[in-house]
């Protein structure tokens, strides 16, 4: 298991981005989590629902390769690398990265490797592609342009690979459209699922289920 190495976040991230650079972020953001999506579902919605859905959708094997994108305190990670999986934790905030560090050391999680860059950043070449699956979770709604993540994601799987999504789409009330705005304004995106469809599809990925609980949406793909 390799710690994650020191990196230079780039000009030009957004206020979300930027956030998640700092310790305080890092060190509280499992408080959040935890109870993230019963408070967006407005149903008891726990962390370790998500994680075994998560599972039982994607059906990861030992050996298998495995990204965690925006691994955060690696949650997706862990769950992962319990089936053997070998398990790239990719995020640009090393203090998150040292969190989630910590909580695999206590967990003598194995198959985990953190690398501190970003997706953009990924080839065939530097990542050891192409992957057995990826899981993204609402970092998905965290990058500059979902569509150039979405089509590197899908361009780093292999034929048969299985990708994992939990993401905030655009709420469909006056409401819920008001509380979206200034998150909206500091770089969060709430991509439409039809949107997300479209682009997976031309990417030569392939639906194949999903939930939406108000405005999380939780889908799977698979590469043809």
């Amino acid at each position: 298991m390799n710690p994650p190495i020191p990196l230079p976040t780039p000009s030009g991230r957004t206020l979300t981005q930027l956030t998640n650079t700092w310790k305080l972020t890092a060190l509280l953001y499992d408080l959040w989590r935890v109870r993230s999506l019963s408070l967006l579902t407005g149903q008891p919605f726990s962390l370790e629902r998500e994680l075994n859905l998560m599972l039982e959708w994607t059906q990861p094997k030992a050996l298998e390769r495995w990204l965690d994108v925006g691994t955060s305190t690696g949650n997706y990670a862990r769950a992962l690398s319990t089936s053997g999986a070998q398990v790239i934790a990719l995020d640009f905030s090393g203090p998150m990265l040292e969190v989630a560090h910590s909580k695999s050391e206590a967990k003598s999680s194995s198959h985990i490797i953190y690398r501190q860059d970003f997706l953009e950043n990924l080839t065939f070449e530097n990542s050891e592609g192409p992957f057995d699956g990826i899981a993204v979770g609402a970092t998905l709604n965290e990058f500059w342009d979902t569509q150039v993540a979405l089509e590197r994601m899908a361009h780093l799987l292999k034929p048969g690979g299985r990708l994992f999504m939990m993401y905030l789409t655009e709420s469909k009330t006056s409401l819920g459209r008001l509380i979206q705005s200034p998150l909206a304004a500091s770089g969060v995106r709430f991509p439409l699922r039809k949107t997300v469809k479209e682009t997976l599809e031309r990417c030569g990925m392939h639906y194949a289920r999903g939930e939406q609980h108000g405005v999380v949406v939780l889908e799977l793909y698979l590469k043809i």
